[in-house]
């Protein structure tokens, strides 16, 4: 008989039982005039007669609390000891209401694949963890209300505009999405439009939008030579990092899989907006490629005994060499010599970039990612870093 998973029990709405392979815990859905409620039940027979033993609410009692609370009774049971059994009523087990907590981690759960990085996910946590349990974790759902809002964001939103926008944001879709599960009712108090804007200053108008700290390309080629100079698989690392134009996640997570001749394809799962990305490899990228080849014992091209580099190995790296730049700001550094320094366009270099080029509709029209127009881009850009300084 096949378990229950997270995800299974976060959306099933059929009316019904569920049960969680052979193990007597189960799923009893029912219907209600908000929608669906969901229950968990151990069931046992003691004595020739059948028992349903009440467990809690889905998600106030997440699945992993349930296997642990049937294991105990079926402990108890194999021990003599007879559960206390409460008898399921037919419309409802109990008037428990979800928590903000408690729907928050389970949604994070089920949408932690969204993220392309790792880090996202526990970015999520931390702030919440930080700033929003203390406040409203054991709160009901349904009340979290703009007072809340504004005793969780006011302390912070002069001081960490940044932090405090993107936690106003996370709170707003856990609450859409509670809305849409029919746990909570009328608009988001999260929302910034219509709501919160009246309430709380601009963001642009009280902080200063700081870039990644990126190198003027004029002094690019000084520094790729430094870099060059140690044998360190982070410094090939960033060397391809910098020909390619890319992001760290992008590098550190390359695949030999990924590459076909003289393109390197990366799938959707790894890209930021959710495409496939072709990277032409401009001569000097293949010979960083080739010499790591050479040396490969796995499936990463930038790896120590077997495993990926960090995302931090690249910048740690660049701090002892020069540590006012970011390894992002590379990318700030290409963009503008395309610009300055270059005959291309700026679609072709947004291109390079894997940014979004036009509006929607002009994307649906534009199919080509053009390839060979930024193959020659990408010759160009690596010929200026290794060329220049001769």
């Amino acid at each position: 008989m096949k378990k229950l998973s997270h995800k299974f029990v976060a959306n099933v709405s059929k009316t019904g039982r569920y049960f969680d392979g052979g193990t007597g815990l189960h799923l009893l859905v029912r219907h209600g005039a908000s929608g669906p409620r969901k229950y968990w039940v151990f069931r046992f027979t003691h004595d020739g007669k059948r028992h349903d033993k009440s467990l809690g609410v889905f998600p106030v009692v997440a699945l992993t609390d349930a296997r642990k609370a049937a294991t105990a009774f079926r402990s108890d049971l194999y021990n003599g000891v007879m559960p206390s059994v409460t008898s399921l009523p037919e419309k409802a087990v109990s008037d428990e209401k979800v928590t903000f907590r408690a729907y928050a981690l389970e949604w994070i759960e089920l949408n932690k694949l969204q993220w392309t990085n790792q880090k996202h996910y526990l970015q999520w946590l931390s702030s919440l963890n930080t700033y929003c349990f203390p406040v409203i974790g054991d709160k009901p759902i349904d009340v979290v209300d703009v007072d809340d809002l504004l005793q969780i964001l006011g302390p912070i939103w002069n001081t960490k505009t940044e932090s405090a926008t993107r936690i106003r944001e996370r709170v707003e879709r856990i609450l859409a999405a509670a809305i849409v599960r029919g746990l909570r009712e009328g608009p988001n108090p999260a929302a910034w439009s219509g709501h919160l804007e009246f309430l709380l200053p601009k963001p642009s108008k009280i902080r200063q939008v700081r870039h990644h700290s990126s190198i003027p390309y004029q002094e690019l080629p000084r520094l790729y030579r430094t870099i060059s100079k140690s044998s360190a698989i982070s410094s090939f690392a960033l060397r391809f990092l910098i020909l390619t134009a890319g992001r760290t996640g992008e590098v550190v997570g390359a695949r030999w899989s990924e590459f076909s001749d003289d393109t390197w394809v990366l799938p959707p799962s790894r890209m930021k907006a959710r495409r496939e990305h072709r990277v032409p490899l401009s001569t000097a990228a293949r010979k960083i490629l080739k010499v790591q080849y050479e040396a490969a014992s796995g499936e990463y091209v930038f790896q120590i005994n077997g495993r990926s580099l960090s995302n931090m190995a690249m910048l740690q790296f660049l701090k002892r060499i020069n540590p006012r730049v970011t390894v992002h700001g590379f990318r700030s550094s290409f963009r503008v010599w395309a610009a300055e320094a270059s005959d291309c366009s700026s679609d072709l270099a947004e291109q390079a970039l894997a940014h979004s080029v036009g509006s929607q509709l002009e994307r649906a029209y534009q199919r080509s990612d053009l390839l060979e127009q930024r193959r020659g881009l990408m010759e160009a850009w690596a010929q200026y870093i290794l060329e220049s300084l001769d």
